[in-house]
């Protein structure tokens, strides 16, 4: 607001910068709780912290010559960024849609709660910030944040940071890439209707017409904001489907192995009783020439040696036992060393779609050679004294037909025209949590590296 000649106090001014951060604030820790960045109590330092440089710095406008000067909303705004991109781990779009929404709705609260002090005490809405100001922003705040959280903000917290990152490919990050031009555009329009009106700020909050006419404006905008929020949730939702539909694939993975190996069991024990007849036979017959011929007729006993269990982790012991037994019944070498706990950083249908599709390539690749071939899988748990955890996985197989890339290195799929899904998944869930991949091919072997990190501590103060 523009000031006037008449006097004002300094813990007016304190309180109603106070109640114009600090609420704010609070619903975006409330709104993002478990996807806070730091633990709860750095967060609640940084909270005090950012809620006492607001309010010295709005009460400290209130003392320069042009407190109305759009600079110091400017300022403030960087603040509210800093703020929340410290406080919060979340896609960049969405914090800075939140940060406008925010603002945006600060402008309306300051907006409402003038009009409403200037019908109920018309002489003390000339002051600057009596305190019949805040009193006012009271009962504002208590309608406008609720609404406002029951909207859009209570939808993106569903998901309570059981998701990595978004990557830039998913459709979810593409949303937010550019959803914060939305917000964007009618915060501009409260810009417009402040600085480039021809009448004051004070003048324009007073008038109930242009009060009325923001609030218009305001719900239209807050509308938009649902039609957003609800966007991304259905594409969550997608995603939590697709989810599901990961854990129930390998599940049933896990019966069709489970299946197979006891159907085995009961031929083996079938064969078995039948032999021991036999042995029965030649141990009274004496015929060393029959119990040779039977000796031969006995498989390989290779197979025994194979093992059953190659991780702690059942979603990946699973998906390599499957792959372990396809490839080896088409006479492929396989071998496998892997650290997965049963616990890991990296969610189960995350890790089923890795190791499925890096496992479904090489054996692909395997199934054209006309010699032996082989797949050698190593995955590996790093722990180091860092904040960073990294997993690490390598897979090494033998092929004869040589892959097919772009310029830009995106591989063509052998099965259909077009690009391969599987490496474009495996890229997309890698870039999730934070890592780097890479396919080489060369003198006969393919070889697909990987990391994936996750960081185990605070950022920030702890």
């Amino acid at each position: 607001m523009l000031p006037t000649d008449k006097p004002y106090s300094l813990w007016e001014t304190l309180l109603y910068a106070f109640l114009n951060s600090f609420p704010y604030m609070v619903l975006v820790l409330y709104s993002f709780r478990g996807k806070w960045r730091g633990s709860r109590r750095a967060t609640y330092f940084l909270l005090a912290l950012t809620t006492v440089v607001m309010t010295a710095g709005n009460a400290l406008r209130m003392f320069l010559p042009n407190p109305g000067n759009p600079l110091i909303d400017v300022a403030i705004s960087l603040i509210y960024i800093v703020f929340i991109f410290l406080a919060v781990k979340a896609p960049v779009g969405m914090l800075v849609f939140t940060v406008l929404v925010l603002m945006n709705l600060g402008n309306l609260t300051v907006v409402a709660s003038k009009c409403f002090e200037g019908v109920f005490f018309p002489e003390e809405a000339l002051l600057r910030y009596h305190w019949t100001y805040p009193l006012m922003m009271l009962p504002v705040l208590c309608i406008l944040l609720p609404i406002t959280y029951w909207l859009f903000f209570r939808i993106l917290n569903r998901n309570k940071g059981g998701i990595a990152p978004y990557s830039k490919n998913d459709a979810t990050g593409y949303i937010w890439k550019f959803a914060w031009l939305i917000p964007g555009v009618f915060y501009l329009i409260w810009m417009q209707n402040f600085y480039a009106s021809g009448q004051s700020s004070l003048h324009n909050a007073l008038d109930p017409l242009n009060t009325v006419y923001l609030l218009l404006i305001d719900l239209g905008s807050i509308l938009i904001y649902r039609a957003v929020v609800k966007l991304v949730d259905l594409q969550e939702q997608n995603a939590r489907l697709q989810t599901e539909r990961h854990i129930l694939s390998v599940q049933n993975m896990q019966y069709e192995h489970l299946k197979q190996s006891m159907d085995k069991i009961r031929q083996s024990r079938h064969d078995l009783r039948h032999q021991v007849v036999i042995l029965k036979e030649v141990r009274e017959s004496g015929d060393l020439a029959a119990l040779d011929q039977l000796l031969e007729r006995y498989p390989d006993m290779e197979t025994l040696d194979n093992p059953l269990i190659y991780c702690a982790n059942d979603t990946a012991n699973a998906v390599i036992s499957y792959y372990a037994d396809l490839v080896r019944e088409r006479g492929v070498d396989f071998s496998a060393k892997t650290n997965i706990p049963e616990n890991l950083f990296v969610s189960n249908p995350d890790l089923a779609v890795l190791l499925g599709n890096l496992l479904e390539n090489a054996s692909e690749a395997c199934s054209h050679m006309p010699a032996k071939a082989f797949i050698r899988l190593t995955v590996g748990l790093k722990e180091p004294s860092s904040s960073i955890q990294t997993l690490s996985i390598i897979v090494e197989n033998s092929y004869c037909v040589e892959p097919h890339t772009r310029d830009d290195g995106t591989f063509l799929s052998t099965k259909h025209r077009g690009t391969g899904i599987g490496i474009a998944s495996v890229r997309n869930i890698v870039a999730r949590y934070n890592g780097a991949c890479s396919f080489v091919f060369k003198d006969g072997v393919f070889t697909a590296s990987m990391l994936l990190n996750y960081e185990t501590q605070n950022s920030f103060i702890q």
